[in-house]
């Protein structure tokens, strides 16, 4: 399969808390020593269960919804999801708390808050 151009790809990787204090230790060595030091981007998360606790099935598809639809509010994102309110605003909480969304304020004529998300594909990496 052929990468688009201007795909944008988010990397999550799984891996437990002694691999993630281990890679930093090295990378602050080499930084240390003055030796180039490759930037880490991407989310992490300790386990599979945490991963599976965020990006549920409801929550990939509200993803995807503000990615294609790109809804101008959240209750214009609740309305093209056919969810509650209350509902969606939950799950973006979670998902900005995690890095997948952003949530911009913005003051036209009223508040409003618009969802964003600035990625097309995931890639998942679990370490076994």
């Amino acid at each position: 399969m052929v990468a688009m151009k201007n795909t944008k790809v988010i990397k999550i990787s799984v891996t437990s808390m002694r691999d993630v204090l281990n890679q930093f230790a090295s990378t602050l060595a080499k930084a240390r020593r003055g030796e180039e030091v490759e930037p880490h981007t991407g989310i992490s998360f300790e386990s599979i269960e945490g991963l599976r606790n965020v990006l549920t099935r409801r929550r990939l598809e509200l993803l995807s919804v503000i990615r294609h639809r790109k809804p101008r509010s959240v209750y214009e994102l609740s309305k093209l999801l056919n969810r509650d309110l209350k509902s969606v605003n939950t799950d973006l909480k979670v998902l900005e708390q995690n890095d997948f969304v952003e949530l911009k304020k913005v003051n036209d004529k009223r508040q409003r808050v618009i969802p964003i998300v600035e990625f097309d594909k995931i890639d998942i990496r679990v370490k076994v």
